[in-house]
């Protein structure tokens, strides 16, 4: 939705110049996309919101792979596909920094740790679920989840919301998804709609 306020632009291959404030500094290894998805998908207890906050931190910020703007793009476009929202925002970012070899190592890394996890997890639910302390420790990390995702949003909104339109799409895309609980397709369909009347014009 944010992206579509700036006008109507197709996504471009991988290994393009990175937009933004970010410059390119050269395609990194598909190892070492792996090891950086390894890293995230190691950390990202909670869903969507904890994994931009991740790839926000890591790919933005530290290693500079991404700009902000394409990971609100990444988010943009999968929100008009079924399934899962984090794996499809991870499978187009692979694709934008490293191709489809890039794609697919980063989609695979990311999902060993949740995989590995969630067999330890099954193996010994009946002890872990019983133990004090557990219940406590889960809202802990979901309380912080949704402190990181406060602190991602407003990176990534930051360089977007320039204009007063942008800014009024924004908050009436965030009204009518948390009031009228209208499905995240259609917002951000509405949102391109407006985002292509205001370029034609």
């Amino acid at each position: 939705m944010l992206s579509s306020v700036r006008g109507i632009r197709c996504a471009s291959g991988p290994h393009d110049r990175l937009r933004g404030d970010v410059a390119s500094e050269g395609r990194p290894s598909t190892l070492r996309l792996g090891l950086t998805f390894l890293r995230i998908g190691a950390l990202a207890f909670g869903g969507l919101g904890a994994t931009v906050a991740l790839v926000e931190s890591e790919l933005a910020q530290r290693q500079r792979f991404i700009s902000r703007e394409e990971l609100a793009e990444a988010l943009t476009y999968t929100k008009f596909l079924p399934g899962s929202t984090v794996v499809q925002v991870v499978a187009y970012l692979g694709w934008r920094i490293g191709g489809w070899a890039g794609s697919a190592m980063a989609t695979v890394a990311f999902l060993v740790p949740a995989m590995a996890m969630m067999l330890a997890l099954a193996y010994g639910y009946a002890r872990l679920s019983t133990m004090v302390g557990v219940g406590s420790a889960v809202r802990g990390l979901l309380a912080a989840v949704v402190g990181l995702l406060i602190i991602a949003t407003y990176r990534i909104a930051r360089p977007i919301l320039t204009t007063p339109l942008a800014s009024c799409l924004a908050l009436a895309a965030f009204l009518v998804g948390l009031v009228l609980r209208v499905n995240p397709a259609w917002i951000v369909m509405a949102a391109g709609l407006v985002g292509l009347a205001k370029w034609r014009r």
